[in-house]
Formats: C-alpha cells, sequence, structure tokens
C-alpha cells in the first residue's frame, strides 16, 4: 500500500512537470531557455546612445524610445528609434530645453496607454542641495510635442520647455511604472518607498501648476535606492501586482497595488512645498519578496505569465513564471554582458536591453517559430501615434464616410503562411475581419487591402491585429498588433461655401482644430461677430496667460471643398479683427491649400503685426468693440479652379501679442457665364489699385453705352451706373468697407471684370 501510494505520488509530481512543462512551452518567452540565442546590436554611441539606462516602446508602434544619462547641468537626453531593429531603421537625439530639471539624470520611462510617459531622475534636487523639491515628470509621446514646442534657454516668463507636469515629493526617484490614465508608480530614493502619482489633469506644455496633484506613500513599503543603478518597476495590469526591483537591498518584491488603507493625511515638506489635491500615506498593502541576490538586479518587464529581471554585474536576465501562486525562477539567460540596465519585451515579442557602460542597445533572437503572422505597418490611412492625442495637420483620411485600410502582413515563422485573419476596429466599435489567403514565404511582406467601414468626420483610432495564421494558433502574439490616429473629413462641399461660426461648437463641423495648449487656444467667442453684424467667431488667444506663447502654432483646417464648378475669378474671404499688444507685436495668420489630402500645403496669403492689424494697440484683452475695427480681406484662388478638391487651413503663429479674431469665411465665385471670352480687353484700367475707395475707370469708348456695375466678393451688386459715354470716369466706393471687389464694365463690343481692393491703411 506504501509503494502504491508513493507511485501515485511520484506519476502525480511527474504530470504536474509535464504540465508545466507543457504550458511552458506554449509561451513565446520560454523558447529564451531552449533556443540558441542571436544577440543584435540594434544601436551604439554613433546613433546617439551615451550612458543609456532604460527603455521602452511606444505602445504597438516601431518605435523605441532610449532615455541617456546625460550631466547635472544639462540634464538627460532621448533617442528614439523609428522602426527599431529593421533594416529602415532611423533615430533622432531629442533633448528637450529643460531636460536639466525635468528629466535630469533620468532613471526610468515608462509610456502609458493615452499618448503620453512617465521619466524619473536620480537627484536629491536641480537648483539647491539642501531642497529635495524633485519628482516624476510628466511628457507628451507625440514628437511633434516633446522637445519641439517652447524650447528656451530658461528664459524668465517663457514656458518650461514640452514637459506636460511634474509632481516632486520623490528625490532620487529610480524606476517608474505606469498604472492608468495620468497615474504611475514611483521608486522613491531619497524616502525609501513605493509612492503612486496621479497628475489627473496636466498643465500644458511648459506651464508649472501642480495642484490637480494627488500622491499615495505606501510607508511600510521599504526600498532601497542603490546609487548609480536603477529599481526599475513594472505592473501586471490584469493581476495588479506591481513588480518590484529593490536594487539596493538586492532583492525582487511585490506589492497587490489594489491593497491597503488610507493611514492619514501627509504634509509636503518645506523644501519641496507645492499644492496637492491630497496626499495620502497608506500603509497594510499585500507584499512579497520573490528573490534575493548576491548580485545586482536592474531592469525588469512582464508579459504573458513571464517576468524578466536583469543584472547589472553579470548581464543575467532571469525568467520567472507568474502564473504560480508564488513567483518561480524558470531559467537564466546568460548574456555574458555586464552593463545591463532597462530590459524590455519589444513590440515584437524578443528582449531588448541597453548596455549602460557599453553605451549600445541590444536585441535578442530566439528561433522562429513554425506560425507567426505579424503586421508589420499601418500603409493606409497615415496614422501618427496610437492614441487620439497628435499635434500635426497631416494624416487626413479623404474618402467621405469610409475607410478602406491597407496593412502590410509579414510572416515571422518558419512556415510558409497560407491563410490568416486580419481584424480591425474603429474606435470603440465592431470588429471587421478579412480573411486572407495565400503563399507567403519566411520573412516575406504582402500589402493587404481591407474590407471597408463607415466612418464619420473627426479623429479617429485605428487597431489592426492577426488571429489564426494557418488555421491555428500564433506562437508569438506580441508582434500581431499596430495601432494609429488620424483623422477623417466629410464629402467635399460645393461652392458657395461659407463659415459663419453660429453653431455654439467648436471646431464647426466638418472642421479640424490643432492646438496643444489649454489655456491659450483657438475657441469660439458667441459674444463678438464681423462687423458686429451677428454673434460668434472664432477667437484665437493670444494674450491670456502667465506664458509668453511665442511661437505655438494652431491650425484651424477646413472640410474638403469643390472648386469642380469654379469660373475663372474664384476667391476666399474673411472678416478679421486684431489688435496689437505693443508696436513691436508680430503675431501672425497664415492661410493654406492642400489639393493632396494636407500631405502638402502651400501658403497663399500671410499677415503679421501691424499688416494683420486692424485697431490700435491695446495692452489689455483685445475684444472687437466696433464695426469699424473689422476688416475684409480676400485671396484670388482662380489657379485652383476646376479641382474636385482642396482644403485650407488658418494657421496662427503667436508672438504672445493680442487676440485675433476670424468671421464669415466665404469661398464663391463670381460667374462670366454667357461672357464671350473674344471681347474681353485689357485696355480698360480701373487705378489707383488699392484705393482708400476712390478709382478712375480708364479706356471706356467715349460716345459708346458703357455700363459699370460694382458685386462684392459674395456677387451682390453694390453700384449700378448705365449710360456712360465718355472715356474716363470716377467711381466712389468711399461707403464700402475693406475689402474686395469686382468692377464689371459692358460695352457694346466687350466685357471685363478688374478686381479693386479698397484699403485705408
Amino acid at each position: 500500500m506504501g509503494a502504491k501510494k508513493h507511485f501515485l505520488q511520484c506519476a502525480l509530481a511527474l504530470l504536474i512537470i509535464w504540465s508545466s512543462l507543457k504550458t511552458t512551452a506554449q509561451n513565446f518567452l520560454d523558447k529564451y531557455l531552449t533556443d540558441p540565442l542571436t544577440y543584435s546590436i540594434i544601436a551604439t554611441s554613433s546613433d546617439g546612445i551615451n550612458q543609456p539606462r532604460d527603455l521602452d516602446f511606444k505602445p504597438f508602434t516601431n518605435e523605441l524610445w532610449v532615455v541617456n544619462y546625460g550631466t547635472v547641468n544639462g540634464g538627460g537626453s532621448t533617442t528614439i528609434f523609428y522602426n527599431a531593429g529593421l533594416p529602415n531603421q532611423t533615430s533622432q537625439f531629442r533633448k528637450d530645453s529643460h531636460t536639466s530639471h525635468f528629466m535630469v539624470y533620468p532613471s526610468a520611462l515608462a509610456f502609458s496607454d493615452i499618448g503620453e510617459f512617465g521619466t524619473t531622475g536620480e537627484i536629491k534636487n536641480s537648483a539647491s542641495p539642501n531642497s529635495t523639491f524633485m519628482g516624476p515628470s510628466l511628457w507628451s509621446a507625440d514628437t511633434n510635442i516633446f522637445g519641439k514646442v517652447f524650447q528656451n534657454n530658461w528664459v524668465n516668463g517663457y514656458p518650461l520647455g514640452s514637459h506636460l507636469d511634474m509632481l516632486h515629493q520623490s528625490p532620487f526617484a529610480m524606476g517608474i511604472a505606469h498604472d492608468s490614465a495620468k497615474a504611475y508608480w514611483v521608486f522613491d530614493g531619497y524616502n525609501s518607498n513605493i509612492c503612486k502619482y496621479d497628475y489627473v489633469a496636466d498643465h500644458s506644455p511648459g506651464y508649472d501648476n501642480h495642484s490637480a496633484g494627488k500622491i499615495w506613500r505606501y510607508t511600510d513599503v521599504n526600498v532601497l535606492r542603490a546609487p548609480g543603478i536603477p529599481s526599475h518597476m513594472v505592473l501586471d495590469k490584469t493581476s495588479k501586482w506591481l513588480y518590484i526591483v529593490d536594487a539596493g537591498n538586492k532583492k525582487l518584491l511585490r506589492i497587490l497595488s489594489t491593497s491597503g488603507t488610507i493611514a492619514g493625511n501627509l504634509s509636503v515638506p518645506n523644501t519641496a512645498s507645492e499644492p496637492l489635491v491630497s496626499y495620502k500615506a497608506v500603509t497594510g498593502c499585500t507584499q512579497q519578496v520573490i528573490d534575493t541576490y548576491t548580485s545586482q538586479p536592474c531592469g525588469i518587464d512582464y508579459y504573458n505569465n513571464r517576468l524578466i529581471v536583469g543584472d547589472y554585474a553579470t548581464g543575467d536576465i532571469r525568467v520567472y513564471d507568474t502564473s504560480v501562486p508564488t513567483p518561480t525562477l524558470i531559467g537564466i539567460i546568460a548574456t555574458g554582458q555586464s552593463g545591463i540596465m532597462g530590459v524590455k519585451i519589444g513590440y515584437d515579442g524578443k528582449i531588448w536591453f541597453v548596455n549602460n557602460t557599453q553605451s549600445k542597445i541590444v536585441r535578442i533572437d530566439p528561433s522562429n517559430v513554425t506560425n507567426d503572422a505579424s503586421i508589420a505597418e499601418i500603409i493606409s490611412p497615415t496614422v501618427e501615434n496610437a492614441e487620439v492625442k497628435f499635434y500635426t495637420p497631416a494624416f487626413i483620411n479623404c474618402v467621405a464616410g469610409s475607410i478602406v485600410p491597407v496593412v502590410k502582413l509579414e510572416n515571422r515563422g518558419s512556415n510558409n503562411l497560407t491563410s490568416v485573419n486580419i481584424n480591425y476596429i474603429i474606435d470603440v466599435g465592431g470588429v471587421n475581419t478579412y480573411s486572407w489567403t495565400g503563399n507567403l514565404a519566411a520573412g516575406s511582406v504582402a500589402n493587404v487591402t481591407l474590407v471597408s467601414s463607415n466612418i464619420s468626420a473627426g479623429t479617429h483610432k485605428l487597431k489592426v491585429y492577426t488571429s489564426n495564421p494557418n488555421a491555428g494558433a500564433d506562437m508569438n502574439n506580441l508582434n500581431d498588433r499596430k495601432e494609429g490616429s488620424f483623422r477623417s473629413v466629410d464629402a467635399p462641399s460645393n461652392l458657395p461655401f461659407s463659415e459663419d461660426f453660429s453653431a455654439t461648437i467648436f471646431p464647426p463641423l466638418g472642421w479640424s482644430y490643432v492646438g496643444y495648449n489649454k489655456f491659450c487656444k483657438m475657441s469660439r467667442n458667441a459674444s463678438v461677430g464681423g462687423f458686429a453684424n451677428s454673434f460668434g467667431a472664432l477667437q484665437m488667444d493670444n494674450f491670456t496667460g502667465p506664458m509668453n506663447i511665442t511661437g505655438q502654432k494652431d491650425y484651424f483646417i477646413s472640410p474638403r471643398i469643390n472648386l469642380s464648378s469654379a469660373s475663372e475669378i474664384t476667391f476666399l474671404s474673411f472678416d478679421l479683427a486684431y489688435a496689437q499688444r505693443t508696436p513691436n507685436s508680430t503675431d501672425n495668420l497664415d492661410v493654406s491649400i492642400s489639393t493632396d489630402c494636407g500631405a502638402n500645403w502651400t501658403s497663399v496669403y500671410s499677415k503679421t503685426g501691424s499688416v494683420l492689424s486692424t485697431t490700435n494697440n491695446l495692452s489689455y484683452a483685445y475684444t472687437p468693440a466696433a464695426p469699424e475695427e473689422w476688416r475684409t480681406d480676400s485671396i484670388d484662388l482662380a489657379a485652383y479652379k476646376g479641382l474636385p478638391e482642396v482644403l485650407l487651413m488658418f494657421t496662427t503663429n503667436s508672438n504672445y501679442g493680442n487676440n485675433l479674431y476670424l468671421d464669415n469665411i466665404n469661398l464663391t465665385t463670381v460667374s462670366t457665364v454667357g461672357l464671350s471670352k473674344n471681347k474681353l480687353t485689357q485696355k480698360i484700367n480701373v487705378y489707383p489699385n488699392p484705393s482708400s475707395g476712390k478709382f478712375i475707370v480708364d479706356g471706356l469708348l467715349a460716345g459708346g453705352n458703357n455700363k459699370i456695375r460694382v458685386l462684392n466678393i459674395l456677387g451682390a451688386e453694390l453700384v449700378s451706373i448705365n449710360q456712360i459715354d465718355k472715356e474716363k470716369v470716377e467711381l466712389d466706393l468711399s461707403f464700402c468697407s475693406e475689402g474686395t471687389y469686382f468692377v464689371q464694365i459692358e460695352s457694346e463690343k466687350s466685357v471685363v471684370i478688374k478686381k479693386v481692393v479698397i484699403n485705408r491703411n
């Protein structure tokens, strides 16, 4: 009986081991413990890598970001790799002008799932050795904003670079992990605690209001900083376990992020004073030590029940199974490369790491699996960041009411790929599935056009992923998916086209607005209107706020407009009102046109400062108070007549001057139907042009039956003079406001249309 019991126990043990091995074999990361491995150097110091400390991929993209250590005065830097690890890889070195505070000695970075990322810095304070005013920073992951907007050399009164926010209760911050929305977990090396930071609402690039922030300090989670060695962290967002490399204590621990109770309020120290919504102490959270080390742990990541932990001293990467109650070490990858800091399971399912001492990025490749279908790229529509938070006038889909995605399918398996489902989702809608069949050899790619889907005008998020390659499971599902965001516009509007901002919504239906500053921005002002004839106008706020926003650009993009019915005389007009703050204020308004769905823009109008101004300079926020403070400007678009669609874009370039108003945007045409072009003559002149209102019409037929009509830009008749029998006549339009008008001269033998401009400046 005893022998039988012993046999059953052994059999059960073998079954458990076999089941464990079977489960492990289904996890792609376990191949690193069984396969021959290839080490590929992705980047070196020649690519802008200098003492790198951490790395992360922008979610569901091939975009790899690396933070470099830098100097105390200059701050850290970032190197961004596009198409990382691929033959067409490119890189950009980025260093925000204010990293000497907001990214000084960066120890870690972590992307969120809302188009942002957080960083931590290993320093007590960047300004005074007695202060403790340091902590994690929040940044935009949009490369059109990060390190691009508000760059200056710490000029007083100007925005503080491109950072979105910063909270300051964790000096010597050694690690960071994203939680949700704008919340992050931070390793506080100065106070030896783990903290949860929630920015709640960022203050816009370069501003400095921290009053929305919330902090929870886990006072009984005791950790220790190892100087010069980051303590990276990662959150399993399914189980809610936060895994922590405690570099100073040389151990691996985890805490259950949903556990613990509020133990009371905390006060910020005098050396780190800032307003916060709340600052709480938390105690009693569930915590567990997973492993201890005799060497130096650094670097951590998690995916699909596998945790990897790097070792700075030995170069080993340990692999843990987290599917069991107590995570278990199941193997070690001996890279032989000491100096490892950040480690990352990439978008491709591969393990990547930075080598701090050798200033390089390395990717480790196991053998290919048999079935592995990947979305390598979203080809169409052109997409930007994974989230719908991007700052650019491009990325527009010009197929009205629908989208037909085109993607690059790649076979990353060793078997030929003969079938796969390619699925895509727009925003939070249903899944569209295209069943692809063919014969794609290992390593080959194919462009695939997917099924059409209905879509509204506006900003959208596109998610594309594969499933069921060769009618089976995908053995590496991390590389299945790509995401991106784009704008869609409605079908082209026919002429005449107008926008009077009478609707309460902004941007108006069909229009797009692109801006990044929540304080100084374009919006609808319901209290004013062109020439005081109505209510509702676009206002660009160049004035409000404590920061000098010189260099800020905002974009207002029209719906598509059909010019196929346009005649020889086609023009865009708009009412504007603007006051300079000072005689030196150089706020600018530019109008551009695109004939290729926003891929390229051509400027057709640009006015700056006093030329743009319609009234006297004002040292206070300008609001037009009288009709004479408005002006109508017009642009000849005859060169674009006959095109099936164009886009118009109004761009403001701020000099921190004063407010600009736009109203009554009209695109129309003066018809010449029925007029014989052969009878048109150029002998008639209208001068001076421009003038303040009085013109000479010269070249009429003496003794003839001449007729003069004056039309405004909408084609309405303002003046009609008949039975003119002399060669020259004075035309008085002093009663008309500034702007463009058309003078039509008819005789028995000819019809001539002349454009005149009234300008009283």
